[in-house]
């Protein structure tokens, strides 16, 4: 059994964007749960489940709905609250009370609903964010401000890449099935990328691929691969001395002028002129 929790002192800077009040961890515990009348507690209270299952309640005198591993749970502030562990598969629960001024979609619909439902992918991410939280907080020290609510507000931005409502499930798929190939595509943007290849990689036809990556990437594919082949492009001008004509040719451009137009268009600037400002000494042939 394991029972982590931390009282989080006010910050003595009091403009951070966001910073928790309390948080922790229950793993195999399966006494945890929690009943709060409206206006109990204060701040925003976020569950992340990663093992076993439990149960929140919809709201005083609603039913109970099944909560398992990938979900998770957002109270508004000052709402009603009902949930708990299941006896014979208690949770691995993290668990943050927090405030925010920050106008996510996600707090907008708790505040609106009384609460908000989820389930979540990136789960080692999440570990990993939360393990940080922690080990700021024993002890805690007031240098450890920062950081802290650095932490949390990584923790509501993943969470709004990484979540769906509850009954979303198979839409959140769909997200991270489009982020995956973002991401091969970047890796590999010098390479010759057309609708059908990028589809491909996702497994969608061409409609629905172009549907889905404007909607989760806020962008058309090919867009999106201009943007990466001009970031590699700006990485090669300021580490390297490699001439624009090879630098087109290895960010995956056809041809130099095209290069050079789609690069002043893109930063304001020419080569040159970016490897003038940002380039470590490298020269321009």
């Amino acid at each position: 059994m394991m029972r982590e929790h931390y009282i989080v002192p006010s910050p003595a800077f009091n403009q951070y964007v966001c910073y928790p009040d309390l948080l922790g961890r229950y793993n195999a515990f399966p006494q945890h749960a929690e009943r709060r009348e409206q206006g109990q507690l204060k701040h925003y209270n976020l569950h992340l489940i990663f093992e076993g299952s439990g149960y929140v309640r919809n709201g005083s005198g609603g039913e109970k709905l099944q909560l398992r591993a990938g979900d998770g749970f957002l109270f508004p502030k000052n709402a009603f609250q009902e949930y708990g562990s299941s006896a014979g598969d208690a949770w691995d629960v993290r668990w943050i009370h927090f405030e925010t001024q920050i106008p996510l979609p996600m707090l907008r619909e708790a505040d609106e609903t009384g609460g908000w439902l989820f389930t979540f992918s990136n789960r080692e991410r999440f570990m990993q964010l939360t393990e940080e939280l922690y080990a700021l907080c024993k002890p805690f020290e007031t240098s450890n401000e920062p950081r802290i609510s650095a932490l949390l507000y990584e923790v509501l931005v993943e969470l709004v890449q990484h979540s769906e409502r509850l009954e979303g499930s198979s839409a959140l798929e769909k997200q991270n099935a489009i982020r995956v190939a973002a991401d091969q595509i970047r890796h590999n943007c010098a390479e010759p990328w057309s609708l059908e290849r990028m589809a491909g990689l996702a497994g969608y036809s061409t409609y629905h691929f172009l549907r889905l990556f404007q909607q989760v990437m806020g962008k058309t594919p090919n867009h999106y691969v201009t943007e990466c082949r001009i970031d590699a492009a700006k990485l090669l001008l300021a580490t390297t001395g490699l001439s624009v004509t090879e630098i087109s040719a290895r960010s995956g451009f056809s041809q130099a002028s095209y290069f050079i137009r789609v690069f002043r268009s893109s930063e304001g600037v020419s080569p040159k002129v970016y490897r003038m400002i940002y380039g470590q000494g490298a020269t321009l042939h």
